[in-house]
């Protein structure tokens, strides 16, 4: 009884409940680029189209009729700027994926005075993908969140909910 009252509260806000939660999904990622002080240069792209991003859901919470496939498409417009933002990071780390740390190998060492000549190696990579200033390369396909939470806006708003509830 509990459960079929609560699918049913469920079905008839799916849209809302959907929309709400990429909000959510979009503010946490506008918190994160703003935590990282994500706004020199082409970085302005991401937050501004993250930002938007927000906007869109928020405002398709409320939207009825035409309103819902315009702002359907203006996400899927807003998606290629995840793709945009995939290049730009691939190109600062120089063109190659960010490289996941080494599996660390078991040794059976008594007393290491240094660094073995691996780790000196392994340490001098992760100094080049680091670049001059110590920084980190960004992390290649993190921008496709966006395009995730882009596309799945766009679905949301651009099937018609009314057909839906009279397939159903």
């Amino acid at each position: 009884m509990i459960v079929s009252s609560l699918q049913i509260f469920l079905a008839r806000r799916r849209d809302v409940l959907l929309l709400g939660l990429l909000a959510g999904g979009f503010a946490v990622l506008l918190g994160e680029l703003v935590l990282y002080r994500h706004w020199e240069g082409s970085q302005q792209i991401g937050l501004v189209a993250t930002a938007v991003g927000l906007a869109v859901m928020l405002l398709g919470l409320f939207a009825r009729g035409r309103l819902r496939p315009l702002l359907g498409l203006l996400l899927i417009v807003l998606s290629l700027s995840g793709l945009m933002g995939v290049r730009e990071h691939l190109e600062e780390g120089g063109g190659e994926a960010a490289r996941l740390p080494a599996q660390p190998s078991l040794q059976l060492v008594a007393y290491q005075a240094g660094p073995s000549s691996e780790e000196k190696e392994e340490e001098g990579e992760a100094r080049e993908v680091r670049g001059e200033r110590g920084e980190s390369a960004p992390p290649p396909l993190a921008p496709l969140g966006l395009s995730g939470l882009a596309l799945m806006g766009a679905v949301i708003l651009l099937a018609r909910a009314e057909e839906a509830r009279s397939a159903g």
